[in-house]
C-alpha cells in the first residue's frame, strides 16, 4: 500500500505566509520607519506580494499589456 501525501485546500502562498506572524512584518515595519510612509500598501500586503513574486520567479511587478 502506498501513502499519498495529504491534500491541502490553501495554496503555497498561504502556506508560507502563515508561518510569518503578522505583529512581526508591522514592528518592525514601525522600527524602520516603513509604516509611516506606506501609502497604497500596507506593510503586510507588501511582504505578502514580495513572496508571490519571488514564489513566481517573476522578474517584475509590472503588467505589460501589448
Amino acid at each position: 500500500m502506498s501513502k499519498q501525501p495529504a491534500r491541502s485546500k490553501l495554496s503555497t502562498l498561504q502556506q508560507v505566509y502563515f508561518l510569518i506572524p503578522a505583529h512581526l512584518v508591522d514592528k518592525v515595519a514601525r522600527s524602520y520607519g516603513v509604516a509611516d510612509k506606506a501609502r497604497s500598501f500596507s506593510p503586510w500586503s507588501h511582504v505578502v506580494v514580495m513572496m508571490y513574486a519571488h514564489l513566481a520567479h517573476s522578474i517584475g511587478l509590472n503588467f505589460y499589456r501589448r
